[in-house]
C-alpha cells in the first residue's frame, strides 16, 4: 500500500477504510522502524516491518486461518505471492505488472482512493444481489402457487413473471451509477 514515501491519500483513506469497519495493517519489506513510522503517520494501528514475501504470506495465512477475510492491496514484486492468496487482491495501476497479474482487481491510476470506491461497490453489489433474491423468492412464494392452484389467471402470471425479471434488472441497472469520492 505504501512506497517508502507515504501516497498522498494514504492517510484519508486509511480513515475511511477504518470507519466502515476494515482493519488496516501495514506489512513491509522495509526496516521495522521505518514501517512503524509511515503506520504512524497513515493512521495504520498494526505495522510489519522487515516482512519477506514468505512472511507476508504466512501473515495474511494466519488471518485466514483464524477466520479472517482478507484483501490485499500491493504494488511491488515482492507482492505476488500474499496477492495471490488473499481472499480480495488490489494491484493500483502503478504496480509492476507481475502484482497486476496476481491481483484480482487493478485500480487504475495509482490513487489509493480507488480501493475505498472499489469496496463500496463491493458492498453495494451485495445489497442489490440481496434485494434481487429476496424479491424472487417472494414472489416465486405468493404467485406461483396461485398459478398453480388455478388461482392466477396464466396470462397473469406470465405478465407478473415478466414484470418481476424487469424490476429486477432496473434494480441492477443502479449499480452503472458509482459511488462519489467523498
Amino acid at each position: 500500500m505504501l512506497d517508502e514515501a507515504l501516497r498522498a491519500d494514504a492517510a484519508a483513506v486509511v480513515g475511511r477504510l477504518q470507519t466502515v469497519g476494515v482493519q488496516v495493517q501495514l506489512l513491509s519489506g522495509d526496516r521495522a522502524g521505518a514501517a512503524a513510522q509511515l503506520a504512524l503517520r497513515a493512521g495504520i494501528a498494526q505495522a510489519f516491518g522487515g516482512q519477506l514475501p514468505q512472511d507476508k504470506l504466512a501473515h495474511v495465512q494466519r488471518l485466514q486461518r483464524a477466520g479472517r477475510r482478507v484483501a490485499m492491496v500491493g504494488d511491488g514484486m515482492n507482492d505476488g505471492p500474499v496477492l495471490a492468496c488473499a481472499d480480495l487482491s488490489v494491484a493500483l495501476g502503478s504496480a509492476v505488472p507481475l502484482a497486476q497479474a496476481r491481483a484480482d482487481v487493478v485500480v487504475q491510476g495509482g490513487r489509493l482512493a480507488g480501493v475505498l470506491l472499489l469496496l463500496r461497490q463491493a458492498r453495494r453489489t451485495r445489497r442489490v444481489v440481496r434485494q434481487n433474491l429476496l424479491w424472487a423468492a417472494l414472489y416465486n412464494a405468493v404467485c406461483v402457487p396461485l398459478a398453480v392452484a388455478g388461482l392466477m389467471p396464466p396470462w397473469l402470471a406470465g405478465l407478473g413473471m415478466a414484470a418481476s425479471s424487469l424490476l429486477v434488472v432496473l434494480n441492477s441497472a443502479r449499480l452503472s451509477l458509482l459511488p462519489q469520492e467523498n
